[in-house]
């Protein structure tokens, strides 16, 4: 008998890409979904479709098969936008809390926790997974509700859920059009608002993919895994893409204090055009830091492997290509 697995997150870019692998490993799937989603890339009929939402326990009961092999809790609110903190407490923390609930009522064998690098705040240097989080008093909603989301799934393994945490890094892939393929779209037209003077940790959704797996069988209850990869200044990831566009490369950083007003005048145009700003106060903190991380601890609990970041890159474009999205 296949193992089951019930996911969150099934339309977005981890979930999908999760998903897939896990059909190809033999599992049985159900992927919960909204009534509103777009479920394009789910039409795979071994899928199971199941409707409801992490924020209506009662949706979650009636769409969770009982006893289910492994929850992964994928979904995440990801804005980056004070305007959505509101809709982003309920889905990181009360829909957590939902998801931790109706586990240990299913009896769920694993519950595999997708949270994120940022749960533990901002830091100027490399971390592990014994950095003390300082999100909580950070000005990062999404880091805030990340560590709180973190903490509910703690709780419940310190009363008998098996969980574990996954946090990744900068995550890149196919099925992206949304995240770090903004980026990659940004350059590919050429519109660069400037070049943040950060650092980051990227990863191929596939090498997460398989961490997440892994850990069912392989990940000690309670803890938490990091997931990076290749490290690179952000003009060195544009550099990158600009190569693979053949366009000129930008030379420059842009000075933190013209990031810093230009996040100001974005926030300003935004209050009359009503659509997120292309440059928040909380996307420059992220883009003007350091994020980066240890993961020897994944790499021997869950034999983690990280692929080069250009392939991470090349892989998204191709998708975007593939979709008609470039």
């Amino acid at each position: 008998m296949s193992k089951k697995a019930f996911v969150t997150g099934s339309t977005g870019f981890l979930g999908i890409n999760l998903i897939n692998k896990l059909l190809e490993k033999g599992w049985t799937v159900y992927a919960l979904h909204r009534a509103s989603s777009n479920l394009k890339h789910l039409s795979d009929p071994k899928i199971n479709l199941v409707q409801g939402s992490i924020t209506n326990l009662d949706s979650l009961r009636t769409a969770m098969p009982d006893q289910p092999d492994a929850v992964f809790h994928v979904a995440g609110n990801t804005s980056m936008w004070s305007k959505n903190n509101s809709e982003q407490y309920e889905d990181n923390v009360a829909g957590t809390e939902n998801m931790v609930k109706c586990s240990m009522e299913k009896g769920a064998r694993r519950f595999i926790q997708t949270s994120s690098i940022g749960a533990y705040g901002i830091h100027h240097h490399r971390i592990d997974e014994t950095t003390p989080s300082n999100a909580a008093s950070g000005p990062i909603n999404y880091n805030r509700t990340k560590f709180l989301g973190e903490e509910a799934v703690k709780q419940a393994a310190k009363e008998g859920l098996s969980a574990i945490v996954i946090n990744p890094a900068h995550i890149i892939g196919p099925y992206d059009d949304q995240n770090w393929a903004q980026l990659l779209m940004t350059v590919h037209n050429d519109d660069l608002p400037g070049i943040p003077g950060g650092k980051g940790s990227f990863c191929h959704v596939n090498d997460v993919v398989n961490a997440h797996i892994a850990a069912v069988d392989r990940g000690n209850v309670g803890e938490n895994y990091l997931l990076g990869g290749e490290e690179a200044r952000f003009i060195d990831v544009i550099n990158m893409l600009q190569d693979m566009f053949a366009m000129k490369k930008s030379s420059n950083v842009t000075a933190n204090w013209i990031l810093k007003l230009g996040s100001v005048a974005f926030g300003i145009a935004s209050v009359f055009t009503g659509k997120e700003p292309q440059v928040t106060p909380e996307k420059f903190e992220l883009l003007t830091g350091t994020i980066c991380c240890n993961f020897e601890k994944a790499q021997r609990d869950l034999g983690y492997q990280h692929r080069p970041m250009k392939e991470s890159f090349s892989d998204s474009y191709a998708w975007l290509k593939k979709e008609g999205i470039l």
